[in-house]
């Protein structure tokens, strides 16, 4: 696991509709996945080397996958950008 002093040397690419975005781990975890609530991060190198870093070691809290989310769900993992949508998929059902 990345300890939180490394999170400024890891870049994370985040998968968007519109293409995907490169941030800063640290950059990533302050704004989190915004309206669109299902990017997820799809890869993260570091940023001094370009070295691969493997998703295992970034804390699943801050993947914003579907396996995170539902275990945000479940109450267990923390949510750092507040509860995850209730059901998967974008839009949401309409009930």
């Amino acid at each position: 696991m990345l300890d939180p002093a490394e999170y400024d040397d890891v870049t994370v690419t985040v998968a968007h509709p519109f293409g995907d975005v490169d941030a800063t781990l640290t950059e990533w975890i302050e704004r989190g996945p915004g309206p669109r609530r299902l990017v997820e991060i799809v890869a993260a190198r570091r940023r001094a080397t370009g070295e691969p870093v493997d998703m295992s070691e970034i804390p699943l809290e801050f993947h914003n996958s579907p396996e995170s989310r539902r275990l945000q769900r479940l109450g267990q993992l923390p949510a750092p950008w507040g509860p995850p949508p209730a059901t998967e998929g974008y839009p949401p059902p309409i009930d």
